[in-house]
């Protein structure tokens, strides 16, 4: 061991100062790449498996609590929630991560906008109005942002949804 360590030192010192800097740089290049490669690369490619697993499961979730209702008796029409429309409205966005901004639809309806929302957690929020809270959505508007986020208006009636004319 000690003849190997000593051939390195020797081929060390037979460098140019030149040649040694050289060396070092590349080896730090090396070095960080190589931890670019071994520790970085995977950390970025099971964030983003985890991204992909909560979106589907949120999907998941949403498609179950519809499947659930779909099992319950009909019950009688859905009156006014007792807090009102718009605090249910902002209290379940908030609740599910969304920030929602209350607008009035064209037709008189309470109406939402939503700007770069996943469409898992988006959609998981819908089907919990329908369900949990018996609301109709009555229009949905939705446009592909270039991240892949979704914009979103809609609008929200208790109960049926009223006719609209053409």
């Amino acid at each position: 061991m000690n003849r190997v360590v000593g051939q390195a030192q020797a081929w060390w010192s037979g460098r140019t100062l030149r040649e040694r800097r050289m060396l070092m740089v590349m080896a730090g290049l090396l070095t960080a790449f190589a931890i670019w490669l071994g520790l970085v690369q995977p950390v970025l490619g099971w964030r983003a498996a985890a991204a992909e697993r909560a979106e589907a499961a949120a999907v998941t979730l949403a498609e179950v609590r519809a499947a659930a209702a779909s099992f319950r008796p009909p019950g009688a029409p859905a009156g006014p929630p007792p807090e009102g429309l718009e605090p249910l409205i902002r209290r379940t966005a908030e609740a599910a991560g969304l920030d929602v901004v209350t607008v009035m639809s064209a037709s008189g309806q309470l109406g939402f906008q939503l700007s770069s929302v996943g469409s898992g957690p988006l959609f998981a929020w819908l089907a919990a109005l329908e369900t949990d809270h018996r609301l109709s959505i009555c229009s949905l508007g939705v446009t592909e942002n270039a991240d892949a986020t979704l914009n979103v208006e809609g609008g929200l009636a208790s109960g049926a949804c009223a006719a609209q004319g053409l």
